[in-house]
């Protein structure tokens, strides 16, 4: 069953997703942008595999939180019984934790 699961990403993980790129291209080199989506891509596959993997986040239950690396986060929600993960948001870990929005 958990091979099955779909992947949705929601607009404003695909807009995080793509300002953490930006800004890794702006200060870093292509090897840390390739890297980055390595460890994105392969996080998605293991929790396709296993949704449950990461700890849920401390605000929501429902809402999980894995660390790509140790400057970003994804939050993600599970959805069982039609089989699909939702990709919520990117996060910076070094910005304030109250600034986000899990709506």
């Amino acid at each position: 069953m958990a091979y099955k699961m779909e992947v949705i990403w929601s607009a404003k993980a695909r807009i995080t997703y793509f300002k953490v790129l930006d800004y890794l291209a702006q200060n870093w080199t292509k090897r840390e942008i390739l890297t980055f989506s390595q460890k994105t891509d392969a996080i998605i596959r293991a929790i396709k595999k296993n949704p449950g993997i990461y700890a849920s986040s401390s605000k929501r239950d429902n809402i999980r939180r894995a660390i790509i690396d140790k400057n970003n986060s994804f939050f993600y929600a599970v959805d069982k019984k039609h089989e699909k993960i939702f990709l919520l948001t990117f996060f910076d870990n070094r910005q304030n934790p109250e600034s986000l929005k899990l709506d």
